[in-house]
């Protein structure tokens, strides 16, 4: 049978298993985490900056349908063209939408026409015009009306109102044929990546919660096999003393046995007897009295009397025959 000790080692050795539970955990934690940096936030920046430029492409397609509005009012003679077109351009002027975006026209020439942040512009050829990058955004635009009517032009621009910021932009713009006119809006990257941090921002406290969740899971799954461990110890260690009691007791018991059996004395064999004077004859080959020779083989203890026959036939004189004990 497997000793106490043996089991006890077992158990300790079960300690080390805990990286069973643990390892998993941690592996999918790592997965979780290498899920999120390498693919979902991958995706998430792709997403964001399709559905900008969806929905960018849209509003300047409603902007068109819009300038479309003033010409068919001049068409149905109820606005003249200078008008129309000055009512068009302060219409656009004002609007402004998701964090201050905004619209800008410019003709085929190409001549800014209207731009809220640039009005230093306005009435001026704007052909010559690059960014840092070597790149002449309004020719390109111009480019892309004459040849597709409608596109995305990258190019480097001033941040909104702020003239001594630059960043990245991708704008979507649209020929208006009826006046020549290009309408145009567009989606600052900064803008895209600051979305993609706030998104960022809620998947980690997400990532972080379900990692939180996950540990104290493993957590508490350790503590229960802690807690069986030592409810085992304990066990092993009761049962392994009650072993040693029940050992000292038999031990004990086996020793007073023993010291009883010592004790005692026995009769046994052929005991030669006188038929006369009923004396024992000892191993010596001396004669003693049968209670002597009792006494010294055993614990017996004699006491003396006499019984009714002796008594009548020893003291005839003094019974009487009456007392029923002598009868």
């Amino acid at each position: 049978m497997q000793s106490c000790r043996d089991r006890l080692t077992g158990c300790h050795f079960s300690f080390f298993n805990f990286g069973k539970i643990i390892c998993p955990s941690l592996l999918a934690i790592a997965l979780l985490v290498a899920t999120f940096f390498w693919v979902i936030l991958p995706d998430i920046h792709d997403i964001i900056f399709n559905q900008k430029k969806a929905s960018t492409e849209i509003l300047v397609q409603t902007a068109e349908r819009t300038l479309n509005f003033y010409a068919q009012e001049v068409k149905a003679g109820n606005m003249k063209l200078p008008a129309a077109q000055k009512a068009a351009l302060d219409h656009f002027r004002s609007i402004r939408y998701d964090n201050q975006n905004y619209f800008w026209i410019n003709d085929l020439e190409p001549r800014m026409l209207m731009h809220p942040y640039r009005t230093d512009l306005e009435g001026q050829k704007v052909a010559a015009l690059e960014d840092s990058n070597g790149t002449f955004p309004f020719r390109e635009m111009v480019d892309v009306a004459k040849s597709r009517g409608s596109g995305f032009v990258p190019y480097l621009w001033q941040w909104r109102d702020n003239p001594g910021r630059i960043s990245a932009k991708l704008s979507y713009i649209e020929l208006f044929k009826p006046w020549g006119w290009i309408i145009g809006s567009g989606i600052y990257a900064a803008d895209v990546e600051e979305e993609i941090k706030e998104v960022s921002r809620h998947l980690s406290q997400a990532a972080l919660v379900t990692i939180l969740t996950i540990m104290l899971i493993s957590g508490f799954i350790v503590r229960q096999q802690l807690g069986e461990c030592r409810k085992r110890e304990a066990a092993e260690k009761e049962v392994q003393r009650y072993h040693s009691e029940l050992e000292n007791l038999v031990q004990e018991r086996t020793k007073q046995l023993e010291k009883a059996l010592k004790e005692v004395k026995t009769l046994s064999g052929f005991l030669p007897i006188c038929a006369s004077c009923k004396k024992i004859r000892d191993d010596d080959g001396y004669w003693n009295k049968l209670e002597n020779y009792i006494s010294e083989h055993s614990n017996a203890v004699f006491s003396h009397g006499i019984c009714p026959d002796c008594a009548q036939k020893l003291y005839p004189d003094f019974f009487t025959g009456t007392d029923p004990e002598l009868k």
